[in-house]
């Protein structure tokens, strides 16, 4: 985790800007679920920014909606996978650390509890 980048999403506005945090499985027969559970959050996000905001309105982060599970291969996935989307910004941060819930946040801002507590617990290493 980059210090550079936990400032970018930390500043970022824009209405609305929706959070996906969600636990993953790093080995075969238990990564499959994330795909299924993955595709459940992103249709909640669909179904909450539609009925707080209207289609028309955000169009663009629709769209990204609708192609992002073809973007994340659940193969590589660490402990926790946190997407951020808004009209102009989509992230997809993979995190060796769990996330206290599976959860959809949609706010005038992203949610970065957990990246910036995985920022705290990381060491950096010189090689």
């Amino acid at each position: 985790m980059q210090k550079d980048k936990l400032k970018e999403l930390a500043s970022r506005r824009s209405n609305p800007c929706v959070t996906i945090s969600m636990n993953t499985h790093r080995t075969h027969p238990d990564n499959a679920q994330d795909t299924i559970l993955l595709k459940k959050l992103l249709k909640e996000a669909k179904d909450r920014v539609t009925n707080e905001f209207g289609k028309r309105n955000v169009l663009s982060l629709m769209k990204k909606l609708d192609t992002l599970p073809d973007k994340i291969d659940v193969n590589y996935n660490l402990d926790s996978l946190h997407i951020f989307l808004s009209s102009e910004t989509m992230e997809v941060i993979k995190l060796p650390c769990s996330t206290y819930r599976n959860v959809v946040n949609i706010a005038d801002s992203f949610l970065v509890r957990t990246l910036i507590s995985a920022y705290i617990q990381s060491e950096e290493y010189l090689i």
